[in-house]
């Protein structure tokens, strides 16, 4: 690539940086950045084209007044005529006894006193001066015999057009009303798409809230398809946990019967086998069973996020096993509480098999909270780790455990909850323990 491609593409990066990213700020940029153009525009052509038109007239009758005065100066005009012209053309004048100008030119270089300069240079005068520093503005010109300055005083509102600052703050006022109206507007049509995205995040996380599609044709239709989509979903899924807790249910009679068998048959090593798997299959279903039930009839409640964990806590400490919980008290999450409380609750019994010490730690970052569950124990290998809530894994092959007893569904109906709140986990070796840390992140 060029040079000069490499930083076309700088800036380019650059302005993305610079640029808004919300929705309603470009609404706002693309809305203020025509009429800021169109008042440079229009400023521009005001200025330098209309402002020089009417000072170039203003100027020139200036100079034709002042000129006008100095003829009848040097012709001795009788004082009752030269008083009647000075009272209609509005000007003072006083002649000085001095030979000659003191100063050239003008005293200010300002734009409206140059076009009066170029003004009375066109009336022949090559001798002036004009003063714009008193509370008039004074035009000194010699006489036709160079013995004394003649002293022409105009008001300084004759070069002050009223017509400048009432169309700039006319344009400036109008604009910054205009600006808050629609900034007004656009907020109200900000607001349905921002309601339709906590709608949509909501439901992300398992919580129904109750969207009516509001605003704009266009932000209606989209509010209405994903209230459709949110029926068929719900709908799919609630199909899909009666099939499975169905399945689970009708399995338990045919077990229900094995295990009633088994317990009749001469006690082998082959029937204690078969034993043991029907009491696992057994609680496999119960297990399975008892989250659908939960899955289907909970709503989301407020809690504490530290009195959530503390409370599970107290169900698993003993002699053999310690909890020590650290960091933030005070953040409240709107959770599926039976269901997070099975989720926590099959995490540490999964710690408790394999460790006497889990350190639990609840940290808050922008916009969600981080659980970090560590334990003592011997750790996991980090590259299956995502074997680990994969269901029904054996205790040889990963480390899932249920609290019930070790049907390899424990870390999977965690990992089900949590996703199910917006929330992510994973399992990795712990930093500061000799164990595993499994990292649980939820919206805050």
């Amino acid at each position: 690539m060029t040079r000069c491609g490499s930083y076309f593409v700088e800036m380019f990066n650059y302005l993305k940086k610079i640029l808004p990213k919300s929705l309603f700020s470009r609404f706002m940029l693309i809305l203020i950045t025509p009429v800021v153009l169109s008042q440079l525009i229009i400023g521009f052509i005001f200025f330098e084209k209309y402002t020089q038109t009417i000072l170039g007239i203003i100027s020139t009758r200036m100079a034709g007044e002042a000129s006008a005065i100095t003829r009848l100066l040097d012709m001795n005009c009788e004082n009752e005529y030269l008083n009647e012209m000075k009272k209609n053309m509005n000007i003072e004048v006083e002649v000085l006894n001095d030979a000659k100008l003191k100063r050239q030119g003008i005293a200010k270089n300002h734009q409206a006193y140059r076009i009066l300069k170029r003004a009375i240079q066109k009336k022949g005068y090559t001798d002036y001066y004009i003063d714009t520093e008193n509370s008039n503005m004074d035009v000194y010109i010699p006489s036709r015999n160079n013995l004394e300055v003649y002293k022409i005083s105009f008001a300084r509102k004759t070069l002050y057009m009223k017509i400048i600052p009432l169309v700039l703050g006319t344009g400036v006022a109008a604009s910054i009303i205009f600006l808050l109206i629609a900034f007004v507007f656009l907020k109200n049509q900000i607001r349905p798409i921002r309601k339709l995205a906590v709608a949509a995040s909501d439901f992300g996380k398992g919580f129904d809230s109750d969207y009516k599609p509001e605003g704009a044709l266009e932000i209606r239709v989209a509010g209405y398809a994903f209230n459709q989509m949110k029926i068929r979903v719900k709908e799919l899924m609630n199909n899909r946990m009666k099939i499975l807790a169905g399945i689970s249910h009708d399995l338990r009679t045919p077990l229900t019967k094995m295990k009633l068998q088994l317990s009749l048959m001469p006690k082998t090593k082959e029937t204690e086998w078969l034993m043991s798997d029907v009491n696992m299959m057994i609680r496999m279903t119960e297990s399975f069973t008892l989250h659908a039930a939960d899955q289907n009839k909970e709503i989301a409640v407020r809690k504490n996020l530290f009195s959530l964990i503390e409370e599970i806590s107290k169900d698993h400490i003993s002699n053999d096993f310690k909890i020590d919980i650290f960091g933030k008290r005070d953040i409240e999450l709107s959770v599926k509480y039976l269901s997070l409380k099975r989720a926590f609750n099959n995490i540490i019994s999964n710690a408790k098999k394999h460790a006497d010490h889990l350190f639990i730690s609840i940290l808050k970052g922008d916009g969600e909270v981080t659980i970090l569950f560590e334990d003592n124990g011997y750790g996991i290998d980090e590259e299956i780790s995502e074997e680990l809530f994969i269901p029904f894994k054996t205790e040889n092959e990963a480390r899932t455990h249920d609290v019930n007893g070790g049907v390899g569904l424990g870390l999977s109906i965690a990992r089900d909850v949590i996703t199910a709140h917006g929330g992510k986990i994973s399992a990795v070796n712990s930093k500061k323990y000799s164990g595993a840390c499994f990292v649980v992140t939820l919206p805050i």
